[in-house]
């Protein structure tokens, strides 16, 4: 049997913005691959909003999950590089991109869906005072807080947008708030100017029966914190006003070397290419063809296809097929009372089958990317739940063992007991001492791509690494580098050792060291795996205690833990993916503020925490001990990160779980009955905190020191006179 020849990747194809065009335009490349080419979204965002469904979202008829869908689940699934990070500048002849706190990005083809904000420019005080409709993501996340304790809302502009969230506003408020005020402005052009007559009929119609006072044709000439001025020169008084106004392109676009109209909208042509053939742009950011299209999502959702054919047809060096917009489309606005007016050319339906029909259209399309195994009957089996045909549709229940990745990909404890000579496995600290340096203390460490960002992989490995020479009172002062890379040209890894080394190095330097060289290999991983090994003296301190632990001596753990329950969660699809955002701060952040201040510590006993769990790094905490001492700890203090307990109550378990509790259980005794957060002392960790044990009578000179020094720290037991076990409370 003949191998299939291994193809390098050859292409950067970036993509700029996780709006409608985009999402569609991944799911289409995903399902044809192309030979060579490797995707990375960059995004601002990790959860990006369906604007058809958030005015539904305001209203509560949808939660926020509904309502949005999963960036990073969607790029994982479809094997595609996620970058959480804000864009800054374009050099699109440079082909390179500025970020915002990490390096820049370089592509072969890059693709721009952005959206827009609200234009600001043409109102005083706009700016400062009101909240914008766009960036739609912003309105999202923060529009109910905004507006929870205001009585006095305007809508400042006559589009759609105004109509539904104004609607949607007043039926979420209408029971709770009976001084509930909304005014929509509708600017010089009136009420949804360029819809059909009967369209703006009933919809003003709807805002009077909802009591929502419309004021047509009078534009808004400033904003002040309580108060509108009006281009009749009259005042209307507020609490909050929405812009809600034609959009403008987001200033960043405006420092790139790509072309723009007047307006500051990209111009493509009908392949959506810019001015250089190798950047497309397509959504609101862009001026299609010269058509002056209205910034309108269906566009965005209906350019995703053709810019994906354009896009393939480029990188395969075909002649891309030219598209052309159809400009009347079917345009449905919801009114927030069961009906929705449905118009398309100059047809104008008011009905519930339009409301049903906006809403099953909506749902279709947000459920086709947060749910990758929905079947081909949906729209069959919704079309019959419109008639009121009740079909109900039962999930399959993913698997929640799948391999998890960084330090919980390790070999398991028991595999190495078996296996290691007993001078190793039995070794008492995180470091091994060098022979013959007595102050020397050496570790190697080495995880898989945790996340698929180079550089934030480069930050999470170099902090990994680092804390087992903290754990052992000792200053970093050596590394190199373990490096394995995909499989790609030599630009392409280039690219990503320029990516990994930077994250690195930025950690590396507040550890007061530097890259002293390595090893670097090419992989079949997608992703870089990295490791590096590191050697530290150890620090001039006057408490050398060790081995001489008391009872009620206490138990310090810093920072939280949980990240193994997080990712695998996250990665089986059962928890939203936000929850990483604190995960992945600590890891980047790591121990190396700690470090400063550890010879100021009583430090008796000390060892970091991952991949093995708490359970069995503080097993082999006390095994240390030559006064044959225990531990007892109480698992609920045990700090840990937001949506832990929401995963383990649906029973997600990391890979090394069911392998380090085997290893751990024969040596805990149980004071109660067992409880589910006990399941977090089996969690492999990466870039876990340290636990480290001081003097009981120590305690309030320690803890004055931990929180000058701003160290998050948690009293989660104490030493007791068990024979090397722990005692759960």
């Amino acid at each position: 049997m003949f191998k299939q020849k291994e193809i390098p990747i050859n292409n950067d194809l970036v993509l700029i913005g996780g709006g409608h065009s985009h999402i569609m335009l991944i799911m289409e490349l995903s399902k044809r691959p192309i030979e060579g080419t490797r995707i990375t979204l960059i995004s601002n965002e990790i959860d990006t909003p369906y604007s058809g469904m958030i005015p539904g979202f305001i209203e509560g008829m949808y939660t926020w999950r509904e309502t949005h869908i999963d960036l990073y689940k969607l790029c994982f699934k479809l094997n595609i590089r996620f970058i959480h990070s804000e864009v800054l500048e374009i050099s699109a002849i440079n082909k390179e991109i500025i970020l915002k706190n990490r390096p820049k990005i370089k592509f072969d083809v890059l693709s721009l869906n952005t959206g827009i904000q609200s234009s600001n420019k043409t109102i005083k005080g706009a700016l400062k005072y009101c909240v914008p409709v766009k960036p739609i993501s912003k309105l999202s996340n923060n529009f109910l807080t905004e507006i929870k304790t205001n009585n006095n809302i305007a809508f400042i502009g006559g589009g759609p947008a105004s109509v539904e969230l104004a609607l949607g506003l007043q039926k979420r408020f209408k029971n709770t708030k009976s001084n509930l005020k909304i005014s929509i402005i509708t600017g010089k052009n009136g009420l949804l100017s360029s819809f059909p007559n009967k369209t703006r009929k009933v919809a003003k119609q709807t805002l009077q029966n909802a009591q929502i006072n419309v004021i047509e044709k009078v534009e808004v000439i400033e904003v002040q914190k309580d108060t509108l001025i009006l281009s009749d020169k009259t005042k209307l008084k507020i609490d909050k006003s929405i812009l809600s106004t034609n959009g403008m392109s987001p200033e960043w676009i405006k420092k790139s070397d790509i072309i723009l109209n007047r307006n500051n909208f990209i111009i493509v042509n009908n392949k959506f290419q810019t001015n250089y053939n190798y950047v497309f742009a397509a959504g609101d950011i862009v001026d299609f063809n010269n058509q002056n299209l209205s910034k309108s999502g269906v566009y965005a959702v209906k350019s995703g296809k053709p810019l994906a054919r354009s896009i393939r047809g480029f990188i395969q060096k075909k002649i891309p097929v030219p598209y052309k917009f159809n400009k009347n489309y079917l345009s449905i606005i919801g009114l927030s009372n069961g009906l929705a007016i449905a118009t398309k050319y100059n047809f104008t339906f008011t009905s519930r089958f339009s409301f049903l029909l906006k809403k099953l259209i909506d749902q279709k399309f947000v459920n086709k990317f947060n749910d990758l195994n929905q079947d081909n009957n949906y729209i069959f089996r919704n079309l019959l739940k419109v008639f009121d045909v009740i079909i109900q549709n039962n999930k399959n229940i993913p698997s929640y063992q799948m391999q998890c990745r960084g330090c919980a990909a390790k070999v398991d404890f028991n595999s190495l007991k078996t296996t290691l000579s007993k001078e190793i496995i039995t070794t008492s600290e995180d470091a091994i001492n060098i022979n013959n340096y007595p102050k020397l203390y050496q570790s190697v460490d080495m995880i898989s791509s945790i996340v698929s960002d180079p550089y934030l992989l480069g930050k999470i490995a170099a902090n990994h690494a680092i804390s087992d020479i903290i754990a052992v009172n000792s200053k970093l002062i050596s590394a190199q580098m373990i490096l394995q890379l995909p499989f790609s040209n030599s630009e392409i890894n280039s690219r990503d050792l320029e990516q990994v080394t930077f994250g690195a190095t930025e950690v590396l330097k507040l550890a007061k060291c530097s890259i002293g060289g390595g090893h670097t290999m090419i992989g079949k991983d997608k992703d870089p795996v990295i490791g590096f090994s590191v050697i530290g003296e150890k620090k001039s301190v006057n408490n050398k205690t060790l081995g001489k632990l008391k009872v009620n001596d206490i138990l310090i753990l810093t920072e939280r833990i949980g990240s193994g329950i997080i990712f695998a969660g996250i990665n089986n699809d059962i928890i939203d993916s936000y929850y990483q955002i604190e995960v992945l701060n600590q890891m980047s952040q790591g121990n190396i503020n700690f470090s400063k201040i550890s010879d100021r510590l009583k430090i008796l006993s000390m060892t970091d925490i991952t991949g093995f769990g708490l359970a069995n790094h503080l097993l082999n905490l006390i095994k240390r001990d030559v006064g044959n001492t225990g531990l007892t700890i109480y698992p609920d203090k045990i700090p840990i990160f937001n949506g832990v307990m929401e995963a383990l109550s649906k029973n997600v378990r990391s890979s090394l779980f069911e392998k380090n509790f085997n290893s751990a259980q024969k040596e805990l005794v149980y004071d109660r009955e067992i409880k589910l957060i006990d399941e977090i002392l089996y969690d492999p960790q990466t870039v876990g905190g340290l636990a480290f044990i001081i003097p009981k009578e120590e305690k309030i000179k320690q803890f004055k020191i931990l929180k000058e020094n701003k160290i998050n720290f948690t009293e989660i037991g104490y030493v007791n006179n068990l024979d090397n076990k722990i005692r759960i409370k």
